[in-house]
């Protein structure tokens, strides 16, 4: 496990196992039409908001993001994990995306 009790280390790596599992399919970020992101602590917004403004204009080209509903959650899967992401992608026949 990454970053053990590190919540801006499991965030990234989080955005990481995203972008493989999109490069996988031969899709990219701007495939992404919303996020649902799941933390355990409310406390972690701060750093949830800091990390996604450092991150998300490399990751998907500039300042317009998708949406994305933040829950925060009794628990996830496992205690130790702070972060969990779901993307909703879509990718027409054509190899559209959605336009920032």
């Amino acid at each position: 496990m990454v970053g053990k009790n590190d919540f801006d280390a499991q965030m990234r790596q989080v955005l990481d196992n995203l972008g493989a599992v999109l490069e996988g399919t031969g899709l990219r970020f701007n495939h992404i039409v919303k996020f649902t992101t799941y933390l355990l602590h409310s406390q972690d917004i701060e750093r949830f908001m800091a990390i996604r403004a450092e991150l998300f204009p490399r990751l998907f080209g500039g300042e317009a993001y998708l949406p994305n509903t933040l829950l925060i959650v009794d628990r996830l899967v496992k205690e130790e994990f702070p972060v969990e992401i779901e993307a909703v992608v879509y990718a027409d026949p054509d190899g559209g995306m959605r336009q920032p």
